[in-house]
């Protein structure tokens, strides 16, 4: 009977020690330096350089493989309201995002009350100068920007994935109008808004990061090239919808 006791000892003796073991040696993989450093993520923000003159910003020689503007972001119903504005309000919250940039603005998130202010400043500066804010064009939506925060906003068409890079890179914002309901996006109301904008802020090796006003959740929001693309719409007031399969952007600077 000792023995056979002793033997039970024993054996859990061994079991505990060997358990002990496992744990030593996989403690020393989930908590070692390099377990605990970030895994492959955004790339570190860039603010809009403090330089007085922008036009002096030039992308690099080498292009990065990543990279990111630091732009403050507001979804179009910060306080989540989505009444008939705020539902069209994507235009203005996308150039109001893009002029914080450029105002040396750091914060990640827009106060809501602040953000609805401007929202109402923008819709009626557009009710005065074209007698309506919903659903305004890419060629009226660049003016507004011009005129309300005095900085260039150039119209392009037909634009290229190396095109958009190349704005980010010399400090400017993209913004682009599309068919809503193409991008996918699952955080939209369904089944999403006919006629879009979003802010591009930068890029990842597969992705376009982006500022995505029509989610709480648009933050850093990722869209590939081709779904921009395959997306891409601008609205026609003649017909009171989208003309789809048109590739155009805005392209803001100081």
């Amino acid at each position: 009977m000792i023995l056979k006791r002793w033997g039970v000892i024993l054996f859990l003796l061994t079991a505990l020690v060997i358990s002990w073991l496992v744990f030593f040696e996989y403690g020393k993989e989930v908590f070692s330096p390099e377990s605990l450093a970030p895994s492959p993520s955004l790339p570190e923000p860039q603010p809009f350089p403090s330089s007085s003159d922008a036009s002096s910003v030039k992308p690099p020689e080498e292009i990065p493989d990543k990279f990111l503007l630091q732009v403050p972001f507001t979804p179009q119903a910060p306080t989540a309201n989505w009444d008939e504005m705020h539902n069209e309000a994507c235009e203005e919250a996308s150039a109001l995002m893009a002029a914080a940039y450029f105002a040396g603005d750091t914060r990640k998130v827009l106060p809501a009350a602040e953000v609805e202010e401007q929202l109402a400043d923008l819709t009626a500066w557009e009710e005065k100068r074209f007698g309506y804010s919903l659903n305004t064009t890419t060629e009226e939506t660049a003016e507004m920007i011009r005129s309300v925060y005095h900085l260039k906003a150039e119209v392009v068409e037909d634009f290229t994935e190396k095109d958009i890079k190349d704005a980010l890179l010399e400090s400017k914002i993209v913004i682009v109008p599309v068919n809503g309901r193409k991008l996918g996006n699952p955080y939209f109301r369904q089944p999403g808004p006919i006629y879009h904008m979003f802010v591009i802020r930068g890029y990842t090796p597969t992705q376009f990061i982006t500022n995505e006003p029509g989610t709480k959740r648009g933050e850093n929001y990722l869209y590939s090239f081709e779904t921009i693309k395959n997306a891409g719409a601008d609205w026609n007031h003649e017909t009171n919808t989208i003309d789809e399969g048109k590739s155009i952007m805005i392209v803001v600077s100081k």
